[in-house]
């Protein structure tokens, strides 16, 4: 083969679209991430109650690549949860969240098997141990991504308190909490790509598909929201509905970026198979 990648990945990537039905399969990822985004919600702020840390700090950096119909959505459905909360609710909200989002992440483990052609998928029991155990993993990743930014200089001064955080380590979090944040998408995402697969797969196999979902969907969650608060067409056309709506489409956004990742390294591996055999062709025929 003397394509270039992207000439490869361009004729893939199409062809995929169709026959692995990336459009439904992010339609139900989306559709399970909905379910379970409100008792996430309740889960996340049990946890920020735990730590005295006030939500609001996440919804401010949620609010920086989500659309303002999402964050209002948000925003009221927690000012409406805080005076009720209760340990009866956290613990419901807690196996809804593991439930629903489960279901998405077993989605996208079939997807992936899909994606490499892999016909003996794991068995049913282990599947679903699997898409758990990712769905803990990604709630709290998500968790720490959210509340990392809001421990300002009051918290860690708090916290030097029971864990001796020098001053040194203080005065540099402000830029070091940024690089942990990137760190700990890199680190979930890669291992879901690495592992959800049933397939030995090279870490190097991963690594671009991992960054095209990272970065993909905070470019694709950025430009939607630019478009959504610029262009008020939801609002004219869903009425009070409008919110809901957005939010779901940001959603089916989100779970196409998170299958594409996975296409992505597919096809790249795909790709090296195939340069590879083509040397050891090259080679015998010399």
């Amino acid at each position: 083969m003397n394509d270039s990648f992207f000439s490869f990945f361009i004729r893939e990537i199409k062809d995929r679209f169709e026959f692995h039905n990336i459009n439904a399969y992010g339609a139900q990822i989306a559709y399970f991430f909905l379910l379970s985004l409100f008792p996430f919600l309740i889960f996340l702020i049990a946890v920020l109650s735990q730590l005295s840390m006030s939500p609001q700090g996440a919804i401010d950096l949620f609010a920086k690549v989500a659309p303002n119909e999402v964050i209002t959505v948000i925003d009221d459905y927690i000012k409406e949860l805080i005076p009720s909360r209760s340990i009866n609710l956290l613990s419901i909200s807690f196996f809804a969240t593991i439930w629903s989002a489960s279901r998405g992440l077993n989605a996208l483990i079939i997807l992936l098997n899909r994606a490499y052609g892999i016909k003996k998928e794991r068995n049913f029991i282990m599947k679903r141990v699997l898409a758990i155990f990712f769905t803990l993993l990604v709630a709290i990743s998500i968790t720490l991504v959210l509340t990392i930014p809001s421990m300002g200089m009051n918290f860690l001064l708090w916290i030097s308190r029971y864990i001796g955080l020098t001053d040194f380590f203080i005065s540099v979090w402000y830029y070091l909490r940024w690089i942990v944040i990137i760190a700990i998408l890199f680190s979930v995402m890669g291992s879901l790509y690495y592992i959800a697969p049933n397939k030995k797969l090279k870490f190097l196999e991963i690594i671009p598909g991992t960054l095209f979902a990272i970065c993909g969907w905070i470019l694709i969650s950025l430009g939607f929201s630019f478009f959504v608060n610029n262009f008020r067409n939801f609002t004219i056309i869903y009425g009070s509905l409008a919110a809901i709506i957005v939010l779901m489409i940001w959603l089916y956004l989100s779970g196409i970026m998170l299958v594409l990742g996975g296409e992505i390294n597919s096809i790249y591996s795909s790709y090296i198979v195939s340069k590879s055999k083509d040397k050891s062709m090259s080679h015998s025929d010399s």
